[in-house]
């Protein structure tokens, strides 16, 4: 009865027990094996070892499941993650645990089993009505809701304390002031409302003709900036999981045994269990599915030996894969429906016959250059209505930055007017509207004047410069300026103290992390890890 209530009430994937996601904040934080010992040997049923103690598979097989019922929860289609970021996020999570763990123990912290009896009691999702569930309920819930045995959850969740420990006296150190908050304040709250004058180069394009002896003259000097592109040829393969879910055969045994062992997956939306006779296809579909990413990994181990030994069709052939498919020739910027840009631009970094392969998602690109058709310079009929627009083009800018630079020019004599200076040249003066330093420049696509917008004032109003943005040029003067309100100030300070101290958290626990990492001896499994080609 209370397990049902739990299983309504809490849905522990999400509220999580393990305490690593509340640690590490984000995942990931650019941590590259290379620089921690991948590769290394570790003992038969390890995942990592850090400093000379074990994480074992079991550890990261449950981190990795969790962090995927993570993502299945907050609506990210699993199909969309690469399979490597899944591993090497719950790897990286239980590297940073047993980091800290080891840490706190180094620093003399230790978890009383009080404490720990109390982590446990007090925790929601042991929890029914704000009261604890008792031990033979909290005892089956661990066994059969977490699949672990109570021992080596308390083990996990006693490391996880210690590391809550280490990292709230990390924490502890962190302050922010007033002023700090109030200049945070300011940043996001002031603001600027500019005035401007567009004056676009194409409204002088057609001022200009490019005669035959100025483009000559120009190709001649710049003959090295005129050349095809680099053409190639390219065989490939996709492979995925799906490609050998029919090689894998289900017994009754395993559907029961399947349907047994994952309750929650065949439920009515009453919140009842579904009879096997009804999801039996079901059941059979996720055990082939599974099958099928179980075969796809092994094929993967060996995938990097059979590229350098076989050809694609071998490859194919052996593993009953579809057909390979030939492209080309295509430059290294083509935009294709089947082949992601990056296995395109991977394509251009070998040498013609030679092959690799590429992942992306859960898709594996086996791709052989089978032709290159070099880059050549062109010739000057080839490259004449380049040279003519590029030329026509740039006497366009020069003669709008020209007119700009006069009309900058007369604003300054009017005493920083750009409005005056604007209707002398016929021009039509525009406002952006108000925005902070944090927002876009509206009506203007241009960091430069956002930044220099904030040194303008009623004294000197007007910028020093004409700008560039978007193939248009401008000339900026301040209108209007709206100061940060204080009382905002003090109804936004509780909400910017939480925000700054979450940041500085962050970027604490990352330097901590990262330098705990640079003083250690991680070693990885690297048979966890697909290859990346």
């Amino acid at each position: 009865m209370i397990l049902d209530m739990l299983r309504k009430g809490q849905t522990w994937v999400t509220k999580g027990i393990l305490i690593v996601l509340a640690i590490t904040f984000a995942f990931g934080f650019g941590f590259s094996f290379s620089n921690f010992g991948f590769g290394g040997k570790v003992p038969e049923g390890t995942s990592a070892e850090v400093n000379g103690q074990k994480i074992s598979l079991l550890d990261f097989y449950r981190a990795r499941e969790r962090l995927r019922a993570q993502y299945r929860e907050s609506g990210v289609p699993e199909e969309a993650l690469n399979q490597n970021f899944i591993d090497m996020t719950a790897l990286n999570q239980l590297i940073d645990l047993q980091l800290l763990s080891q840490k706190a123990k180094e620093l003399g912290f230790m978890v009383t089993d009080e404490e720990l009896s109390e982590a446990i009691r007090s925790n929601s999702v042991f929890q029914v009505d704000g009261q604890f569930i008792g031990l033979n309920e909290y005892r089956a819930f661990v066994e059969q809701r977490l699949n672990q045995s109570v021992s080596d959850f308390e083990k996990m969740y006693r490391e996880e304390l210690l590391a809550q420990k280490v990292v709230k006296l990390m924490f502890d150190t962190l302050n922010v002031t007033d002023e700090e908050l109030f200049d945070t304040y300011k940043i996001r709250n002031e603001k600027v409302n500019l005035n401007f004058v567009t004056i676009s180069p194409e409204d002088f394009k057609d001022s200009y003709t490019i005669n035959e002896e100025e483009i000559k003259k120009y190709y001649e000097n710049n003959k090295s900036e005129f050349k095809t592109p680099e053409l190639r040829s390219v065989r490939y393969v996709i492979i995925s999981p799906d490609d050998f879910i029919n090689r894998v055969d289900v017994y009754q045994e395993e559907i029961k045994s399947y349907y047994e062992a994952h309750p929650d997956k065949f439920r009515s939306n009453e919140d009842e269990s579904r009879p096997l006779a009804e999801v039996k296809g079901e059941v059979e579909a996720d055990i082939k599915k599974e099958g099928g990413k179980a075969l796809f990994r092994e094929f993967l181990e060996n995938l990097k030996e059979s590229v350098d030994k076989k050809s694609i069709d071998e490859i194919t052939k052996e593993n009953g894969l579809g057909e390979v498919k030939v492209v080309g020739p295509i430059s290294v910027t083509a935009k294709l429906d089947d082949i992601p840009s990056k296995v395109v631009e991977k394509a251009f970094t070998i040498k013609q016959g030679e092959k690799t392969f590429a992942q992306v998602g859960e898709k594996i690109y086996i791709i052989q250059v089978s032709e290159v058709v070099p880059s050549r310079g062109k010739t000057l009929k080839e490259a004449e209505g380049e040279i003519s627009e590029r030329l026509q083009s740039m006497k366009a800018k020069e003669a709008a930055k020209a007119k700009a630079n006069d009309l900058l020019n007369k604003a300054k004599m009017n005493g920083g007017n750009l409005e005056e200076a604007a209707i002398s040249f016929g021009l039509k003066l525009q406002e952006t509207g108000y925005f902070s330093r944090l927002e876009r420049v509206p009506e203007i696509n241009s960091d430069e004047i956002k930044v220099d917008a904030f040194f303008l004032d009623k004294k000197n109003p007007l910028a020093s410069k004409v700008y560039e943005a978007d193939e248009k040029i401008y000339i900026v003067s301040l209108k209007e300026e709206q100061d940060a309100d204080p009382k905002g100030f003090e109804e936004e300070k509780g909400q910017l103290k939480e925000e700054e101290l979450s940041q500085r958290k962050r970027e604490l626990y990352i330097d901590w992390i990262q330098r705990l990492r640079q003083e250690s001896k991680i070693n990885i499994n690297d048979k966890l890890l697909l290859p990346q080609g």
